[in-house]
């Protein structure tokens, strides 16, 4: 646990500075005055008392970082298996269940280093189930790119449609007298956060499942290259020049190129959320904490923790335009309006984010019946094995699945189209939101047309300098998106 000091032990409210010196003497020259001044001390000593020592303050805020956040890795990982292996069993959304969510939650705590949290902490992490018909807006991008399916691509529809990810969900119930510090409005920031790092983890899970689809299909690949060569496997009557066998090596080296430049993307995004953004953070408010001297000192520094991580994870106006869902529609363009480039920044990212998750459902949709035709093979393998011990024929017919006739039907042009068009989607969209950024970063966010051949590793020596009176916080979040941007881009290449 985090020990606060003896700062908040000595000295007065910062709203008492008209009574108060700066380092706690008092500043007064009636009785009166010294007598409230020493009582304001007392007060502000007996609540920071509470709330730190009785009530465990600290401790909640670490494991809403820990959970909420989702910095407990093995937890997140060991959750993200127990979730798939749960929503792959169940046909539909209305067979999952509450409870079965809860075991699986329950399971990877127990199973994990988040066993070690406090159990006043655990026993608070709630586990949602969100609405089925929920009419807020879906993360993906779809249709006509503002979240309303208008388009006629009956495969985007599919890979986009909701499933039990979408639905589930993790809260905390801080109670009295928490609830000051962790109030409603600080929550719904919370949840904020943990949605998009929810979909970013689901999205680097996916990644690795594909590599690992990947490396089984290639494997396989090497064999009947080895038991047939180049032999076409393929129907005879293919008008391609190429063999099916090339057709196919050249559909995986596809998706293993794409594979790289999204997990680049995912990892780096990924680390400058956890380290810039969330530890940098969390130190901050540590070190404020430590030293706070009121409970409006307490709440001030919490509520400028959250706003500088919404503010850095690029979610800036998501916030604003979410706790005003149900406000009037023209308020709402009015609000995102207001939020300018902040708003656009975060749905373009968003735009990556769908790219890199299709291109994960296109990879299990292409190759689902390839792993089975694998799965197959290998098990009546095993069944001629044991019919040749037996003294007897291991197989009497022309088995396609054995042979490998059915692996190659992955080999078709339109696959490799698809591949190539969901990898140059997403290179468009990454390219665009590099150039969002260092505008953002130059002090041209105001410019409409946004020049995706500009130098996104250094700033243009055309562009405005960011103004010398940006605060502190805003000061912090330009240092921490040119970092970002210098990761996702150091070679330049989305700047050529």
């Amino acid at each position: 646990s985090h020990s606060r000091g003896h700062g908040h032990g000595h000295g007065q409210s910062s709203s008492s500075l008209d009574i108060c010196g700066k380092h706690g003497q008092v500043m007064t020259n009636t009785s009166m005055e010294r007598t409230v001044a020493i009582a304001s001390s007392q007060v502000h000593k007996h609540i920071l008392s509470s709330l730190f020592d009785q009530h465990h303050l600290m401790e909640h805020l670490h494991g809403l970082k820990e959970i909420m956040f989702l910095g407990q890795g093995a937890f997140i990982s060991s959750l993200m298996d127990g979730l798939h292996a749960e929503f792959e069993s169940r046909e539909s959304l209305e067979e999952i269940h509450m409870i079965s969510l809860l075991n699986v939650f329950l399971a990877s705590v127990g199973s994990t280093n988040a066993k070690f949290l406090p159990q006043f902490v655990t026993d608070r992490v709630q586990v949602r189930l969100l609405p089925i018909d929920d009419t807020v807006d879906s993360f993906w991008i779809t249709g006509d790119g503002d979240g309303n399916n208008n388009n006629n691509n009956g495969s985007d529809d599919a890979d986009l449609a909701k499933d039990g990810w979408d639905i589930f969900s993790l809260g905390y119930a801080a109670d009295a007298p928490l609830t000051a510090v962790v109030h409603p409005e600080a929550m719904e920031k919370y949840h904020l956060v943990f949605n998009l790092l929810f979909r970013l983890k689901r999205i680097e899970w996916m990644m690795n499942n594909t590599w690992r689809q990947s490396t089984v299909l290639n494997h396989t690949l090497q064999i009947l290259i080895s038991k047939y060569g180049t032999v076409e496997l393929g129907p005879s009557t293919s008008t391609q020049r190429e063999n099916a066998l090339t057709r196919t090596k050249r559909l995986l080296r596809k998706f293993s190129m794409t594979r790289q430049s999204m997990l680049h993307f995912i990892t780096n995004l990924q680390s400058y959320f956890m380290f810039e953004v969330l530890e940098s953070g969390w130190k901050t408010l540590v070190d404020k904490l430590s030293s706070a001297k009121s409970l409006d000192e307490v709440i001030a520094s919490h509520n400028e923790y959250l706003d500088e991580i919404v503010a850095k994870s690029l979610l800036g106006e998501s916030f604003l335009a979410n706790a005003n869902v149900n406000a009037k529609e023209g308020e709402k363009q009015k609000q995102r309006k207001k939020g300018g480039e902040i708003y656009k920044i975060e749905r373009q990212l968003r735009r990556v984010l769908t790219a890199t998750f299709r291109f994960c459902k296109i990879h299990e949709r292409i190759f689902s019946k390839a792993l089975d035709t694998i799965e197959k093979a290998g098990e009546k393998r095993r069944g001629a094995e044991r019919k040749s011990m037996a003294g007897k024929w291991g197989f009497e017919n022309f088995d396609p699945d054995v042979e490998g006739s059915n692996f190659f039907n992955l080999a078709g042009e339109g696959r490799l189209e698809e591949v190539e068009a969901v990898s140059e989607e997403f290179d468009i969209c990454l390219r665009n939101l590099l150039a969002m950024l260092t505008d953002r970063i130059n002090g041209t966010a105001g410019v409409k047309d946004v020049d995706v051949n500009v130098s996104i590793s250094s700033p243009s020596p055309l562009r405005a300098p960011v103004p010398v009176e940006a605060d502190r916080m805003q000061a912090s979040n330009i240092d921490s998106l040119r970092f970002l941007t210098f990761r996702l881009d150091f070679s330049g290449f989305y700047g050529q």
